[in-house]
């Protein structure tokens, strides 16, 4: 049985284009645990199969036994789609621990694994990133002026900033006017990146 299981854990994660690392780290186990998995030498318990079928989006029942849905639907996109995890916030572990802040999961085109989205709330970037668009971002530190960057603020809280530099200081800058430049200070932590933002729309 632990053969037939591994091979469908490692199926599972195939299909859905994540990586050991990647969802080793969304279980918030080690890569070397999650590879023993994968490889028939140990056998997870049904709790940390039931999270591994809710991020893999595959049915926890064939998951565990081999019986029920095997779902071999490819997406009809002609671009390959990246699954792409949604925050609730960005830990202050980031990105070695976030699977308690993981919401949902989005599936996009062009985006780089490793990636993660973050939804902005409020009209701080208006009009360029409105409330409820998703920033898709990746964990960087050598952020450079004029870079759009997620910060863990001095309260804690995840916001999208204009990173701007001036003389030997730095500002965190909304694009909208309403609201004024933040100094960047210690207390401040810089999170990563902003590579794309992706809205939805009604129709």
């Amino acid at each position: 049985m632990a053969t037939q299981l591994s091979t469908r854990i490692k199926k599972a994660r195939t299909r859905a284009g994540i990586t050991q690392g990647e969802l080793a780290r969304m279980l918030g186990i080690t890569y070397p645990t999650l590879n023993r998995y994968e490889r028939g030498h140990r056998t997870p318990d049904a709790a940390l199969l039931n999270r591994m079928a809710k991020i893999l989006e595959c049915d926890p029942g064939w998951l565990l036994s081999g019986k029920g849905e095997d779902d071999e639907r490819a997406p009809s996109a002609a671009r390959p789609l990246t699954r792409t995890p949604v925050l609730r916030k960005v830990p202050d572990r980031f990105p070695e621990r976030v699977s308690e802040e993981i919401t949902e999961y989005i599936s996009l085109p062009d985006v780089p694994r490793g990636a993660f989205s973050l939804i902005v709330r409020g009209e701080s970037m208006s009009p360029a990133i409105r409330d409820s668009d998703y920033v898709i971002f990746v964990p960087r530190r050598d952020i450079a002026d004029g870079d759009l960057i997620v910060v863990n603020d001095e309260w804690g809280e995840s916001i999208v900033r204009r990173y701007r530099k001036r003389g030997s200081k730095a500002f965190l800058v909304s694009e909208n006017p309403e609201y004024p430049a933040i100094k960047l200070s210690r207390r401040c932590r810089i999170m990563g990146k902003v590579i794309a933002v992706w809205r939805k729309v009604k129709i």
